[in-house]
């Protein structure tokens, strides 16, 4: 009889830590998911300040030259996460959009040309940046395309 009583002590026991670690793995991925949001929120508060201190400094040589030189800086570190997979799933998507689109838009802007060549100073300078671009050469491409079909005047 004592046996019975432990061995359906210990089924009830087994039952209870199982629901405890069920509720510790929903705990868990909810703060992940709150993490991931919180990362994209940030990267994208953080990218539309570096335009807009760029845009800003429109009149200002140094300045400009300065936030220009800051936006490629955080465009690597950010090349650099993505491309070591340090983005949940929920935001990766996002984030390597964004990316692509400033490539496609540095592409476009040959004033900036220069300065990125003269910000090309090592083999490692923009090396996640370049890792990122040939990763996603096929997709920016169609993005690319995609941006001139829609900058195309519509047929009168």
């Amino acid at each position: 009889m004592a046996q019975l009583v432990s061995s359906a002590a210990a089924a009830c026991g087994l039952f209870v830590a199982a629901c405890q670690m069920y509720r510790a793995r929903v705990a868990a991925e909810q703060s992940r998911r709150v993490a991931d949001l919180q990362a994209l929120q940030k990267f994208f508060d953080d990218v539309f300040e570096r335009e807009a201190a760029l845009h800003g400094a429109s009149g200002d040589g140094a300045t400009q030259r300065h936030a220009f030189n800051d936006l490629l800086t955080f465009l690597e570190v950010y090349a650099s996460a993505h491309n070591k997979n340090l983005f949940g799933s929920g935001s990766e998507e996002m984030v390597r959009h964004k990316l692509e689109d400033s490539v496609i838009e540095l592409e476009a802007a040959e004033a900036w040309h220069p300065l990125i060549e003269t910000a090309l100073d090592r083999s490692t300078t923009f090396a996640e940046l370049v890792k990122f671009i040939g990763r996603h050469k096929s997709e920016i491409d169609e993005r690319k395309a995609e941006k001139a079909l829609k900058a195309m005047p519509l047929p009168v």
